[in-house]
């Protein structure tokens, strides 16, 4: 196990935020597998390697971003990512007391990234994904063809929570305009039922009764 640090993990200073956690889990619960003909794949973005361009993720990979070691997490990577053999642990910075494989580029040989097997509480929502250095990465967007640095996108996701809670909002009020629209119809059919009663109508039994006693 090797204890070098690459040098975008070392800080002289680095508070621990206990939120960070929680912060990743809900960035992946947004995460599900795509459904066929629901991806807008205008709207996707390739990311490469900003030293040779070699194809390293899409957005569709992407879960959210780890704003504390600014980088992109994914569920995938291609096959353009190495995943080094050797463990190696952090003593300080960025990733202090976590041991990580590094992740590098198969073409140009360039670090791009870690995987994280061992990690503090704050870290445990990493393990075992791919963490995309934003610095080294630059995103090609399909919607106009342009190339920008991933340093300048904001990776994050919706919390997939208050789309739950916006759903369940809308719903409670098609509800309520069901309801009113139903009391509105019960109340214009009560006159038609009342309308159509008429006086031939009455038994005949009733008839027969009236006439006795006159």
């Amino acid at each position: 196990m090797s204890h070098r640090n690459p040098k975008f993990l070392q800080s002289d200073r680095y508070e621990c935020d206990s939120t960070e956690s929680s912060v990743v889990l809900d960035q992946l619960r947004v995460v599900e597998e795509p459904r066929r003909g629901t991806v807008d794949y205008e709207k996707c973005s390739v990311l490469h390697c900003a030293k040779c361009s070699a194809v390293l993720a899409d957005s569709l990979s992407v879960c959210g971003e780890a704003k504390n070691i600014k980088s992109v997490i994914c569920l995938k990577v291609t096959k353009d990512v190495r995943v080094r053999g050797k463990f190696e642990a952090c003593v300080y910075g960025l990733l202090a007391f976590c041991t990580y494989k590094v992740l590098e580029c198969s073409v140009c040989r360039c670090c791009v990234g870690v995987v994280l097997h061992a990690t503090p509480p704050h870290l445990s929502s990493l393990r075992n994904l791919f963490l995309l250095r934003k610095d080294t990465l630059n995103c090609y967007m399909l919607k106009n063809s342009t190339v920008v640095k991933a340093s300048k996108i904001s990776f994050e996701t919706r919390p997939l929570r208050r789309n739950i809670v916006e759903l369940k909002q809308d719903l409670e009020a098609q509800l309520k305009q069901v309801d009113i629209l139903k009391g509105v119809l019960e109340g214009m059919s009560v006159p038609r039922v009342n309308s159509s009663i008429q006086p031939n109508s009455l038994p005949h039994s009733t008839t027969v009764l009236s006439n006795a006693v006159v």
